[in-house]
């Protein structure tokens, strides 16, 4: 049994690898940033839907209200890149499927709590940014689902 917050995170990025998305069915979720060495950052990645990256914005801390529970909390981003095609209207629709998809996927309950430690996942309200070249054009969009992971270390 490994709880904790390595075994949660690969569990999730796992989880969100499998989602099939409704529109561009070719192009799945694909976890970056995993510890294997591979360091080009999401934004400058390019030619590419749904590469994504879980972003711990804390650490963890205990989520015990009159002391030491066991019971840890962290709040994490899933950002996911999108660019292909470059229509506005397409890329902004697709985003709106997969963060409803996203969402779902984080909330479903079977988390394996023996061999992962989670106990909830609580997502938060998406939001997408674009990203713009060295002259202000738009090449890329980024989502932002910020959740917060409740979780077992041991």
């Amino acid at each position: 049994m490994s709880q904790g917050i390595n075994s949660a995170l690969d569990f999730i990025e796992n989880r969100i690898e499998l989602i099939t998305p409704k529109t561009d069915i070719n192009n799945g979720f694909v976890a970056i940033q995993r510890g294997d060495g591979n360091v080009v950052e999401l934004a400058e990645r390019s030619f590419n839907n749904r590469y994504f990256e879980l972003a711990l914005l804390n650490l963890p801390v205990d989520d015990g209200e009159t002391g030491l529970s066991g019971r840890k909390r962290a709040r994490v981003d899933c950002r996911v890149r999108y660019e292909l095609p470059h229509d506005y209207g397409y890329l902004t629709r697709m985003i709106a499927e997969d963060s409803s998809n996203l969402s779902d996927t984080l909330k479903e309950p079977d988390y394996d709590l023996e061999n992962t430690g989670i106990i909830s996942v609580i997502p938060d309200q998406p939001t997408f940014e674009s990203i713009a070249d060295q002259n202000g054009n738009r090449i890329a969009f980024i989502l932002t689902l910020p959740f917060d992971l409740l979780f077992l270390e041991s």
